[in-house]
């Protein structure tokens, strides 16, 4: 443990929402650079899909677009936002290069999520909740451990075992305050949206995804937090890292 990291320990909920505050207030330039980096290209094509009128190309190439960059980006703000936990802060260029190494598993590991939460829908919600639930450190595991994907899935279970109810809290709240601000923007744009050309309907895709660069990243240092605070609980991680400093 360096003398910059956190005084790790178990957590309440409210804890580790402050504590992702924290995180991603002290880290926020490096973090929106690094999003901005990913997600700034996928803005600029979905403007120029827009603008150009290409519905169908929009309908297919993009959703593919939209999943490989949205698993790099939460590849590299993980990797981010969990060095700067333990002390030990990277840049964009080490984030995204990290990982890059690891897209593949960060990939499968996104898409399973994605699949097992529409699936999970079948079952009245809940079975998406659940599996929200039980796959919130896969990333963390692909990213932060060097896991494979389904390495990664099976350590995420192991993680979410018995602390399920308070794992949904963090990452219903989380989920909420990233995403309210492109709530409010969809609403605006769907209010106003009969009468936008396509110029227009280009320029509101292209701050949706640009907005989601800037709220992103709080959502991921909370799983972040929570991850952490799921190894301290299940692994007295805290032990671990204070018998390594004492040995040193």
């Amino acid at each position: 443990m360096t003398p910059a990291s956190p005084a790790l320990r178990p957590l309440s909920v409210g804890e580790i929402l402050d504590r992702a505050f924290a995180l991603y207030r002290g880290n926020f330039a490096s973090m929106l650079a690094t999003a901005l980096a990913i997600y700034a290209p996928l803005a600029a094509l979905q403007s120029a899909v827009w603008s150009a009128g290409w519905g169908t190309l929009f309908m297919t190439a993009l959703p593919f677009a939209w999943c490989g960059c949205t698993a790099l980006l939460l590849g590299a703000l993980t990797t981010q936002a969990g060095r700067a936990y333990m002390g030990m802060p990277s840049g964009t260029g080490d984030a995204v290069g990290s990982a890059l190494r690891r897209i593949v598993s960060l990939v499968v590991v996104f898409v399973l999520t994605l699949v097992g939460m529409f699936l999970g829908l079948f079952g009245l919600i809940i079975g998406a909740a659940l599996v929200w639930v039980l796959l919130f450190a896969a990333i963390p595991a692909v990213a932060l451990e060097g896991l494979g994907p389904f390495a990664a899935l099976r350590r995420s279970t192991e993680l979410a075992e018995g602390d399920w109810m308070r794992i949904f809290l963090v990452l219903l709240v989380a989920f909420i305050i990233a995403a309210l601000p492109g709530l409010a923007l969809t609403a605006i744009v769907g209010q106003i949206g009969e009468g936008m050309n396509l110029t227009a309907q280009a320029v509101s895709q292209a701050l949706s995804t640009l907005l989601s660069a800037i709220t992103y990243p709080y959502s991921v240092a909370a799983t972040v937090v929570m991850y952490y605070d799921r190894r301290v609980r299940a692994e007295g991680l805290d032990v671990q890292l204070l018998e390594a400093a004492i040995g040193a």
